[in-house]
């Protein structure tokens, strides 16, 4: 959102009347912390949404952001594209900014309850004044730019709304459902003649209508009739069946451009993406393997929100320019995105769109033996929208006819399938479907880069090469399609990426004027329209950044160079000449207060699937550091170390090894059972600092548990905690219980202090002030499990056995005790995603919370934007003796 800020003094919250109407314990809406209104913010863009909702009466939301919240208003005719049409607008409640991505089934009982779908969303541009200017003034003049609705429009407060309102207050703050009136104004985009309403009922989220959402059993037994009766296999739902293969890949030659047993479809300039669906978790990976699901997060929730268990779509992720071509230079900042805060700024400076060809499973059945032409029309069955996700249209015969369309429009080219094909995974495609491009489009890597001139100093050209066999070999300079968003990326990767060698086995003395050399870490696509006699590329133009693929994968090359290597390859018994072996470099984040602190491997990949390494990990840590210290200072940390990423070997650690440096604390345990006699040789780390912190990360350790006791008081407990285990069942589940134990805190004097675990449950942390032991505070813990299961029997247990728990929550108690240990709060998780245990407010616990979206890129953002919530944990002074006999007689009462 663009936004212009003077200093401003903060007034009531915008989202008090939402939170007012709303019951976190029942309804799936999403809730936030107070965001308060600046009397001074100015708004002029932003993101807008058109709910279609199925309340009491059929209507639709039009929301728009202003500032930290959604205007809101009541069509109840929704939109119109005539200019003489003026449809009332009244003005409701202000929703907040996750609501831009809310589709669901209010609950009957709730406010609005009734079925709501995301009818069309996109950007929103205020024209003549800014938001806040416009709606006190009682005219909004704004464009939408969506999936579809386009162009001008405006609302006008009504003569009789006017003549309500007490001077210049404004209706954002007190909203009191004044009238206004929504009007399309005249500009290309209008059309008296279409109604989008009507052409298009369709969510541009799930695909699906207000009907289907409310029952989608319909719509999913249409598609799996159409698998069956097609003769899809069954699979164990168990597992995936397409689990980490790599997608088909396309031939460049063998089809003709129109026949009968050929289809046709546009070749889209984007990236290539396998979207795997299963259960409440959705994975987003490039062609490469690697996962780029939060890079495209509004992708991965339209395809959760299918009404499917289980699915897997092969597409492309484009984005388009002003002449609505897909444009793969646009996708740079989506690509390149990985803390928090730029991923934002990229998803609403590039909107995007995935384009699907083929589904290779639905539900448990295997989709891939199938022809083509069957899994194209469960396709159609499956992905029904025009919005995040739209199925690829497709032409049989005249693909003539598409090649004309391409050369008009100036567009990439076709793809050729034949109608008969099956699915194969990777590059044995056998010719079945086959590139026709205008001209050529491939990834190289970059080797080398030379200085600009004039208004280009930061950048003039990129050496570039691939792979033939073993070695780099030069393939030329490109110059041209630099873009100044991409002439700043590449100044500022570049600059990191300098060295003195060469990196290709041999280096071409008329190119080598100007040229310094760089690491081969960095892919770029690059349109050329063939190679020289040299082997260099042909009229080169860069259309961008291709983090999505590794350096080894780039193997383009003139087809003689190839044909000599497979040649050489089959008569030749002796290995090829090894290339050019980078070294390896150990780097130093730097030395702070301590001389001997030394941060190692920093690009170790840590969670393969991400891409994650060492060095995120080490940089998360150090900008939490603030917020977590205060809780780890003086309290007696275990390791839990993963020397090889994730999917390595791990172990606890509770002794410090040999060779801690002196200025690094460390404290001697004692057993539990025998506390006052010997100790038992476990000397655990004291973190009291950032330099402290990261030295124990560097030892390859990914979450901290603490002990529930400092080093001055051992037998002293500060807090409790209470874990509620989701095992099986939904993450929904947890809220509710912990929302529960919220209400019984409450009522006993009692603070807690939410926060996710990590993985899928939550915990909550009960102060208990100084001077508490730990027998007292496992008979707290343990009387306030009992309640809580007494409370809600048929959803959670306190037994310990899992082969007794049967398909409940579990409610662990055990884990207050004086060597029993929590995962320690904002510690990183070796998860995929790579995870955060979060702490929260309160007000954040509800229906619609994510626990996945708190992770090593968004939580550092997070941190910086609002207070942590878990200060005060160490401070409260509660009255523990009235609590325990509260809870003593409320648990005699309990059956059992």
């Amino acid at each position: 959102m663009a936004t212009r800020k003077s200093e401003q003094s903060p007034s009531s919250d915008a989202l008090t009347a939402y939170r007012d109407k709303r019951d976190r314990r029942t309804t799936t809406e999403p809730f936030e912390p107070e965001r308060p209104v600046r009397a001074e913010q100015q708004t002029w863009a932003g993101r807008f949404v058109i709910h279609q909702h199925a309340a009491t009466r059929m209507h639709w939301d039009v929301r728009l952001q202003i500032g930290p919240s959604l205007l809101s208003f009541a069509v109840p005719k929704g939109v119109s594209l005539d200019p003489a049409e003026k449809r009332l607008a009244v003005h409701t409640e202000n929703h907040p900014l996750s609501y831009l991505d809310f589709e669901d089934v209010i609950p009957e009982g709730n406010y609005g309850a009734g079925a709501m779908i995301i009818w069309d969303t996109g950007s929103v541009r205020y024209l003549e004044t800014s938001a806040e200017q416009a709606i006190v003034r009682g005219k909004i003049d704004f464009v939408l730019s969506g999936f579809k609705v386009q162009g001008r429009f405006g609302l006008i407060l009504t003569y009789k709304s006017k003549l309500k309102l007490p001077g210049q207050v404004s209706p954002l703050a007190e909203p009191r459902n004044h009238e206004w009136l929504l009007v399309k104004k005249p500009d290309v985009h209008a059309d008296p003649a279409r109604d989008l309403i009507t052409l298009l009922p369709r969510s541009v989220m799930s695909g699906l209508t207000v009907a289907e959402l409310k029952s989608p059993a319909g719509f999913r037994a249409a598609a799996l009739a159409l698998a069956d009766e097609r003769g899809a296999r069954r699979f164990d739902p168990a597992r995936s069946p397409a689990g980490n293969a790599p997608p088909m890949v396309c031939a460049l030659e063998g089809a003709p451009l129109s026949s009968p047993d050929w289809l046709y479809e546009l070749k889209l300039d984007g990236v290539r993406i396998i979207a795997q669906k299963n259960g409440e978790s959705v994975r987003l990976r490039y062609r490469s393997g690697l996962v780029c699901t939060t890079n495209y997060a509004e992708i991965a929730r339209a395809v959760l929100a299918l009404p499917f268990e289980q699915l897997t779509l092969d597409g492309e992720i484009v984005t388009f320019d002003e002449r609505g071509r897909p444009n793969f230079g646009l996708l740079a900042p989506r690509i390149a995105a990985r803390k928090a805060g730029d991923v934002a700024r990229a998803r609403n400076d590039v909107p995007v769109a995935f384009l699907c060809f083929d589904l290779l499973s639905l539900e448990d059945r295997d989709l891939r033996a199938l022809p083509l032409m069957a899994r194209k029309e469960i396709l159609a069955r499956t992905v029904r929208g025009n919005g995040y996700l739209s199925a690829l249209d497709h032409i049989v015969e005249r693909g003539d006819a598409l090649w004309a369309l391409c050369e008009r429009e100036e567009l990439e080219g076709v793809v050729a399938k034949r109608l008969t094909s099956t699915y194969q995974h990777g590059p044995q495609a056998g010719g079945h479907w086959v590139k026709l491009k205008r001209a050529r489009e491939e990834e190289f890597v970059v080797v080398g880069r030379t200085d600009g001139k004039g208004n280009r100093k930061s950048l003039g050209a990129l050496a570039v090469a691939s792979f033939s066999g073993p070695d780099l070999v030069y393939r030329g300079r490109v110059g041209s399609g630099f873009t100044d968003a991409l002439l700043e990326l590449f100044s500022a990767r570049l600059a990191e990426l300098e060295t003195s060698e060469p990196a290709i086995i041999q280096v071409p003395k008329l190119e080598l004027k100007g040229l310094r050399w760089v690491r081969p870490e960095l892919v770029v696509r690059i349109k050329f329209s063939g190679f020289t006699n040299e082997g260099h590329l042909r009229a080169p133009v860069l259309m961008g950044l291709s983090e999505y693929k590794r350096p080894r994968d780039c193997t383009v090359a003139p087809t003689e160079e190839k044909l000599q290597i497979e040649v050489g390859a089959k008569t030749s018994g002796e290995e090829a000449p090894a290339g050019k072996v980078q070294r390896a470099v150990v780097t130093q984040l730097g030395t702070s207060r301590s001389a001997s602190l030394v941060l190692t491997n920093k690009g170790k990949i840590f969670w393969p699937d991400e891409g994650y390494t060492k060095g995120d990990l080490l940089d998360y840590y150090s900008r939490v550091s603030s917020v977590m210290l205060p809780f780890l200072r003086g309290r007696p940390v275990v390791l839990v170390r993963y020397p090889d990423g994730i999917n390595g070997k791990n172990f606890y650690q509770w002794r410090a090894p040999e060779g801690t440096p002196s200025w690094l604390r460390t404290q001697e345990l004692y057993d539990e059972e025998k506390q006052e006699a010997r100790g038992t040789g476990k000397s655990t780390f004291l973190i009291d600092d950032e330099d402290s912190l990261l030295y124990v990360v560097n030892l390859g350790c990914i979450p901290l548990h603490v002990l529930g006791s400092r080093e001055q008081t051992p037998g002293h407990c500060d807090f409790l905690t209470i874990d509620l285990d989701l095992g099986p069942r939904p993450f929904r589940e947890a809220v509710l219980l912990a929302l529960s134990l919220h209400e019984i805190l409450d009522d006993l004097g009692l603070s807690g202090f939410p926060k996710t675990s990590g993985q899928r449950g939550l915990h909550v942390l009960v102060p208990l002030g100084p001077g508490q032991s730990f027998d007292a505070a496992k008979l707290l813990c343990e009387l306030l499990g009992r309640l809580l299961v007494g409370k809600h029997p048929q959803v959670c247990t306190m037994e310990r056995r899992k082969d007794k728990r049967g398909n409940k929550v579990y409610v662990d108690t055990g884990q207050t005790g004086r060597a029993r240990t929590i995962v320690a709060p904002y510690s990183a998780r070796a998860f995929v995603g790579a995870t955060v245990s979060t702490p929260l407010e309160w007000k954040e616990i509800h229906l619609a919370l994510d626990p996945s979206v708190f992770t090593i890129q968004s939580v550092p953002e997070r941190v910086a934007e609002q207070a942590d919530p878990l200060a005060g944990l160490l401070e409260e002074r509660p009255n523990l003796r009235v609590a325990v006999e509260k809870l003593s007689l409320w648990t005699q009462r309990l059956p059992g």
